[in-house]
């Protein structure tokens, strides 16, 4: 994945993790007070100043502890919305995504061919044509892979795959040691403004995750208590989870652009650090990075490219 983890006191910190975990507690002493059970957990009828106090206290410690804990999975969390592992309940929609794909690819290819026979005949394409065929080639583009065999099962983690095989489809550079070498030289404003978009991506895939365990918990407590109460609650708790994951992809796509824009922006920089010569066409450029990616992640030290030392320094990264 992309981006780093934030600092344990910043605001991506608190936007991403600390603001869901919070919610999340508290919805949960709404739930406990709509089963009766609230008085056992916090008395608050005879609770002094200082109880209250202390209380207010222990709350935001645990939310703290809990953020940090949802800090940790953060990848965990976010592969599981991408719809990895075998018995990932996600996995049911896989048929989705898959059959949206196809019929993506279908119409583009049916698209293509009319375009094409009208450019081969010389005649003017419409604009009705030119516009559908922009639009499916944009949807591809920006929530598939290049190729079927990187689909994954959910439209999710398809936003998300679609950025991450970018700088290879372009470049020939492979997304992830590409990546955590390029963010050794971009500056550090930019690198700000990618992580504040990474955050939004965390705060709803948090979300999500929060208000399945609330629903959850309902069944658990309704179990416990042999009868429902506040039915209302779990039926709106499963609207916000759709919701939640609707808002993700959103910010998915959007934090998906600026990494794409890194690689577009900052990879000529990228030579000149690694003392590489700057490439002469598009195929050399392209053999170029994908030796640099196969020496990278099998460690194959022949196949990084020959270094150029007349281009191997450039001024450090802003502060």
């Amino acid at each position: 994945m992309f981006g780093k983890l934030p600092d344990l006191f910043d605001k991506n910190f608190a936007i991403g993790y600390f603001l869901p975990i919070t919610i999340f507690l508290v919805i949960n002493l709404l739930l406990l007070n709509g089963f009766d059970l609230l008085s056992k957990v916090i008395n608050l009828s005879q609770a002094t100043q200082l109880d209250k106090l202390i209380n207010v206290t222990i709350f935001g410690l645990l939310s703290w502890v809990i953020s940090v804990l949802f800090l940790g999975a953060n990848r965990e969390i976010l592969r599981l919305m991408e719809g990895y592992a075998q018995f990932n309940p996600v996995r049911i929609f896989a048929a989705i995504d898959k059959r949206r794909y196809h019929k993506l690819q279908k119409t583009k290819s049916e698209l293509n061919e009319k375009y094409k026979k009208l450019k081969d005949s010389g005649r003017d394409v419409p604009l009705e044509l030119r516009n559908k065929r922009n639009k499916i080639l944009r949807n591809l583009a920006e929530r598939f892979p290049d190729d079927e065999r990187w689909l994954l099962p959910t439209s999710f983690g398809n936003i998300i795959r679609a950025f991450e095989v970018y700088p290879r489809v372009m470049y020939g550079l492979d997304s992830i040691p590409g990546w955590n070498r390029l963010i050794a030289i971009i500056p550090k404003d930019y690198n700000s403004i990618v992580n504040d978009a990474k955050s939004i991506v965390d705060f709803w895939a948090n979300f999500w995750l929060l208000s399945w365990i609330v629903v959850f918990e309902y069944l658990a407590l309704a179990a416990y208590k042999k009868e429902a109460h506040i039915i209302w609650f779990p039926i709106t708790v499963v609207v916000i989870s759709f919701f939640a994951y609707s808002r993700a992809k959103v910010a998915a796509f959007e934090w998906g652009e600026l990494v794409k824009a890194s690689f577009d922006v900052f990879l000529p920089m990228l030579y000149e650090k690694l003392g590489f010569p700057p490439p002469k066409n598009r195929e050399e450029e392209k053999n170029l990075w994908r030796d640099f990616s196969q020496a990278m992640i099998y460690r194959i030290p022949e196949k990084i490219p020959e270094r150029d030392k007349k281009t191997s320094s450039i001024p450090e990264k802003e502060d």
